[in-house]
């Protein structure tokens, strides 16, 4: 077989394969319909701020004087739960401190929802 009929196969490989999976795909798994994100279970507000304050960073610090504005919420593609869009004030005691838009996942457990990737 040539160079080029080689290239010709592998290239017609690739088209079905593409398009195969894009025909099994939303049979396998449909998620990121308004449907399904509904049924996912996630954090109030008053929840999600006392999962963060409990949160501790890597120097061992807590979060007590975190604010939090809860987002828009879907289920959790890094890690167990949910992952939503928040607006976090790390620390409300400092004059200069600035709102940050960032996406904080969060999962429950022991029936509390605890910070779950950072």
């Amino acid at each position: 077989m040539t160079g080029s009929a080689i290239g010709i196969v592998a290239a017609g490989c690739l088209v079905v394969g593409f398009g195969a999976g894009f025909v099994v795909r939303p049979m396998i798994a449909p998620g990121g319909s308004a449907a399904a994100v509904a049924g996912v279970a996630q954090p109030t507000e008053e929840e999600a701020m006392a999962a963060v304050r409990r949160h501790r960073l890597l120097t061992g610090t807590p979060l007590a004087n975190a604010t939090l504005k809860l987002g828009d919420c879907s289920p959790g593609g890094v890690g167990p739960g949910v992952t939503c869009m928040t607006q976090l004030t790390m620390d409300t005691t400092k004059a200069n401190a600035t709102p940050q838009n960032r996406p904080v996942g969060f999962a429950r457990v022991n029936d509390q929802w605890e910070v779950a990737v950072w």
